[in-house]
């Protein structure tokens, strides 16, 4: 599957967190200087493929699967894996 660069921002920023930690948009706006509307889009997407999940803590964050971990680690998505929140 090939990401957008909108979907490749949020999914590099949210492999770089440990397993345990998620973030909310307003967090990955931060990290990825995305608008919000990008953010939902991209998570949706991301979602729906299995490499990103929401917590069912509100409000409501987000993490990376293991199967999104290693969808970025692709050399093409190699500049992306660096977002840091």
């Amino acid at each position: 599957m090939a990401f957008t660069e909108p979907e490749a921002k949020v999914l590099g920023a949210l492999s770089n967190l440990d397993s345990s930690q998620a973030l909310t948009v307003r967090q990955l706006c931060r990290a990825t200087t995305l608008p919000e509307t990008s953010i939902h889009r991209a998570l949706l997407r991301l979602s729906r493929t299995g490499l990103a999940m929401g917590t069912l803590q509100g409000p409501a964050r987000w993490r990376c699967t293991n199967r999104g971990r290693l969808a970025i680690t692709r050399p093409v998505y190699r500049e992306y894996a660096g977002t840091r929140p």
